[in-house]
């Protein structure tokens, strides 16, 4: 008993240990934390800083030919752009970015940025461009994407301001020179900048309030249609305990098939302006976190309806195959603890995680509890079922989830 015991608590404990190596993994990957020891980078951005010093004056700013094109977008800024700089600087980029605080403008960041088609290679080593849509802008600052400029409506379909100008896709780099950042000197995002968002400007690259609505909406769909899923999958678990059939009973095949099909669910329809259900290619998907984040959930859950599937079946017989749902239980909860939603989570609804949190607990809990039932360690009958009733805990969360 006491060997086992030790066996568990090494799986838990190994399996924590590789989801919170992929969580500082991925500050560096996705959040574009700069090497430490990256010598010429470090010295660059010495330079950069220097150079740009100049501009903590927006007078200045704007003396020099930058002018705002921009207004507050929600953890960004407002960008003041100088059409004046028509080639690549590291010293003198073409956007700044500013906030304003009592009145005060208080440069924030840098942005280098190029139009229409992605550059071959980035300006610094291991740092990627990052796509932004091509937009309509208007008088009152309000953006509208569209693809065209043809296709720019006169006026912005909600606030009613007359047409300005659009410009077509664009390739950036943010730098966070001026403000601290926790996700990164180059991230996308500045989660600090929360509360200077005067709420002008709808996030994400919505067009309108309307458009962010209808973007809550469809995470909050995806969530709660997803828990509706995970509910019968822990009560389909429930059945072959209730009425005696054992663990190989034919009747699991019914939980493996939800979790295929909520698999399938997740991995095409997870994020509306993604691949493959929008119109960020696989690449740029694979270069945003919280994207990546929910296509791997997909696949934990592919790899759990299939590994049953075929252990139903007698295709996978040892007996290790029955601790593939508690290590990816494990593991999707632990990552789960650490997954964000950077505009809700920091802006729009002035709480932490606790959602995603809850959450994670209850997955890592799902597969203890299993762990702890096929390794013999609690034998009684009824221990079989606590699993199942923490999917179903994990399901009902999930349908009262709200962006």
């Amino acid at each position: 008993m006491r060997k086992q015991v030790v066996a568990v608590g090494a799986v838990v404990l190994l399996t924590v240990g590789l989801a919170s190596g992929y969580q500082w993994y991925t500050e560096g990957k996705w959040f574009a934390t700069v090497p430490e020891k990256d010598f010429r980078l470090s010295k660059l951005v010495a330079e950069i800083r220097t150079a740009t010093q100049r501009y903590l004056d927006v007078e200045q700013a704007k003396a020099d030919g930058y002018v705002q094109v921009s207004g507050n977008m929600p953890l960004v800024g407002y960008h003041f752009y100088n059409a004046g700089i028509a080639r690549f600087d590291y010293t003198h980029p073409s956007t700044l970015l500013y906030i304003q605080a009592d009145g005060q403008w208080q440069l924030a960041g840098l942005e280098y940025a190029v139009s229409r088609e992605r550059p071959a290679e980035s300006p610094f080593p291991g740092i990627a461009w990052q796509r932004q849509l091509a937009m309509c802008r208007y008088a009152d600052w309000q953006e509208f994407p569209v693809r065209s400029a043809e296709g720019c409506p006169r006026n912005h379909p909600e606030t009613k301001s007359p047409f300005a100008t659009w410009h077509p896709d664009q390739w950036g780099i943010r730098l966070w020179l001026w403000y601290p950042n926790p996700y990164g000197l180059f991230s996308r995002l500045n989660p600090l900048l929360a509360p200077f968002d005067d709420r002008t400007i709808p996030p994400d690259q919505a067009g309108s309030w309307a458009e962010w609505k209808e973007h809550t909406a469809f995470s909050n769909f995806n969530h709660n249609f997803s828990g509706w899923l995970v509910l019968l999958m822990g009560f389909a678990m429930i059945v072959p305990v209730a009425w005696g059939e054992g663990q190989r009973s034919r009747l699991n095949l019914l939980w493996a098939g939800l979790a295929l099909g909520l698999a399938a669910f997740i991995l095409y329809r997870s994020d509306p302006d993604y691949w493959p259900y929008g119109v960020w290619t696989l690449a740029e998907t694979l270069a945003d976190r919280e994207a990546v984040e929910h296509k791997l959930s997909g696949l934990i859950i592919l790899a759990m309806g299939v590994v049953e599937w075929l252990r139903v079946r007698g295709t996978l017989s040892h007996w290790a195959w029955a601790l593939i749902f508690p290590w990816l239980a494990i593991t999707g909860g632990t990552i789960l603890l650490f997954h964000l939603h950077p505009i809700s989570n920091f802006n729009y609804l002035g709480r932490n995680n606790q959602p995603h949190t809850t959450e994670g607990i209850t997955a890592i809990l799902a597969g203890v509890t299993y762990l702890l039932g096929a390794w013999g360690i609690m034998r009684q009958r009824w221990w079989r079922l606590v699993p199942a009733a923490l999917v179903i805990l994990m399901g009902v969360q999930l349908i009262v989830y709200l962006e």
